[in-house]
């Protein structure tokens, strides 16, 4: 007798409930000479606002497959085997946080005439599956840059709305989408409406599928409750034009939690292919005091100028915060059985931000991680670092052709970036130079490698190594870490002139009159 089922099976109750399934080996078909059905592949984005801290996000040394993974990551440390770690993407310039989220997605933050990759995507991967696609956030609308609060922009370069309640994607996806939201408390859990049927389907379903189905109405039944208690916790919320959707619960950390679990409950029944999800608005005003933190994440994002030593230590506990969802996701992903593999071997992550120092907006070493195999269309267990800046632009269209969309350029790139698969791309190689350093009657010229400190008492503070030398130390007011665009020039040699004076041996410019890249682009010669 033949057991197979649909990969579009629900379970159904008589109250016309009806719950998705993930795939079973009941829908793989097994009749002679069938060819085997492929399992999807997702493409989904988490969003990171207001860039890092760059000392403790870059990896400085590492090569491709021998690499130590830095401060930030290490929270998903232990995915080391399912990521690919891009370095050197972006460009030299200045990026204001509603550039760096239309570029996340868009290439380019002057592309405002196209769809963001993922509804491209979207458009690509999508048939068949009940949503299209879903857009997250975990805030609302940031009034005053409106462009802050959006990452996915449909085929005229407009904005598309996001959701920001659990309790409502849920509904859109498991429940009657015309429920009214105040009426939940009228309506029974859906696992006891669909239980009869589940278990009907149990019977027939061999021991994995009675596994894979006992884990998947669990983790239905866990979402349940999470969202039960996180609405009991959340203050109310005053309607606006009868709006139903509270902005943010009493606890970011659940509120963003549940959207996880519906994440990846959506995506493990096929319920949709592609998902964004944002963090936080660019220029997120939100306050971390389930972390101890009291001031807003973009004030002690721009650490240069608002500088204290509890200021950087609440930026980081926000950052790792940040990290540790992406963790929370790849468990997740990690966790769900999906055809012969997981869902994250079946799926593309892009992680990430929109600039890369946060308080100078820098648009170079942008933090972009893609997690996840895409059905073997990324190598991951590797750190690609570039020879020259990459433009996001040529990431994108490199996604946008392996998901099978058929273009040839986006946002102004024609060349596809190379290295995803492990072909052949040009890797950073540090060209040779002299280093040395000047002091006369208070003018101090030093060529050498720019870094930012590594120490968190002193994060504001810039060094420039020179061999066989102490460093030369630069402490320099916020106009002249701004108008020289230090932060671009890290990692790189330079020739600096400023004045300064020396203090027991230590020599220290706190006045930049001069700066010029060895090899890179000089202030002022682009706008990114």
């Amino acid at each position: 007798m033949n057991w197979q089922i649909d990969r579009r099976t629900f379970l159904r109750s008589s109250a016309g409930a009806a719950l998705p399934l993930p795939f079973l080996n009941l829908m793989e078909r097994q009749a002679s000479g069938a060819v085997a059905e492929q399992p999807p592949v997702r493409f989904m984005t988490l969003f990171k606002p207001n860039g890092v801290h760059p000392p403790s996000w870059n990896i400085n040394g590492g090569q491709e497959f021998d690499f130590r993974m830095s401060p930030l990551m290490q929270p998903f440390a232990k995915h080391k085997d399912d990521l690919l770690i891009l370095d050197n993407m972006g460009d030299f310039g200045f990026s204001s946080h509603a550039s760096s989220t239309r570029r996340f997605l868009s290439g380019h933050h002057e592309n405002k005439t196209s769809a963001s990759i993922d509804q491209l995507i979207a458009d690509q991967i999508s048939d068949g599956t009940s949503h299209r696609s879903l857009e997250l956030t975990t805030e609302g609308l940031f009034p005053n840059q409106i462009g802050c609060s959006y990452i996915s922009y449909d085929q005229n370069g407009d904005a598309i709305p996001r959701e920001s309640d659990p309790q409502l994607v849920f509904d859109r996806l498991f429940r009657n989408p015309m429920s009214h939201p105040d009426k939940r408390k009228e309506m029974t859990s859906l696992l006891d409406r669909v239980s009869d049927d589940a278990r009907s389907l149990a019977r027939r379903a061999g021991k994995e599928d009675r596994q894979t189905l006992e884990q998947y109405l669990t983790v239905v039944r866990e979402t349940e409750k999470r969202l039960q208690t996180m609405k009991s916790n959340a203050q109310p919320k005053t309607e606006l034009n009868g709006l139903q959707r509270p902005s943010i619960p009493g606890n970011l950390d659940e509120q963003v939690e549940s959207m996880l679990d519906l994440i990846s409950l959506a995506l493990w029944t096929d319920s949709t292919r592609c998902i964004t999800y944002m963090l936080g608005n660019s220029n997120s005003r939100m306050i971390f005091d389930f972390l101890g933190v009291k001031e807003q994440h973009h004030y002690l994002s721009h650490f240069f100028r608002n500088f204290s030593r509890e200021n950087i230590d609440g930026l980081m506990k926000i950052s790792l915060w940040h990290m540790a969802k992406f963790d929370s996701l790849l468990n997740r992903l990690k966790s769900y059985k999906d055809h012969h593999g997981t869902l994250l071997d079946h799926s593309v992550v892009l992680f990430g931000s929109g600039m890369g120092h946060s308080d100078n907006h820098t648009v170079t070493r942008i933090p972009l991680i893609l997690a996840g195999r895409g059905g073997g269309m990324i190598k991951t267990g590797r750190y690609v670092r570039y020879s020259e800046n990459q433009q996001l632009g040529r990431l994108h269209l490199a996604l946008l052709q392996k998901f099978g969309v058929e273009v040839d350029s986006f946002a102004g790139s024609t060349h596809p970036l190379p290295g995803l698969d492990a072909s052949d791309y040009t890797p950073f190689r540090e060209r040779p130079f002299d280093s040395w350093v000047r002091h006369e009657e208070g003018t101090i010229t030093v060529q050498g490698r720019l870094r930012l400190s590594e120490d968190l008492n002193e994060a504001r503070i810039f060094f420039v190594d020179v061999e066989g030398a102490s460093p030369v130390k630069v402490d320099v007011e916020f106009r002249d870490f701004h108008q020289f665009n230090l932060p671009y020039h890290c990692g790189t040699p330079i020739n600096l002139t400023g004045t300064g004076t020396e203090i027991q041996g230590q020599l220290s410019i706190t006045k930049v009159t001069q700066l010029k890249s060895l090899f890179g682009k000089d202030p002022g010669t682009l706008n990114g």
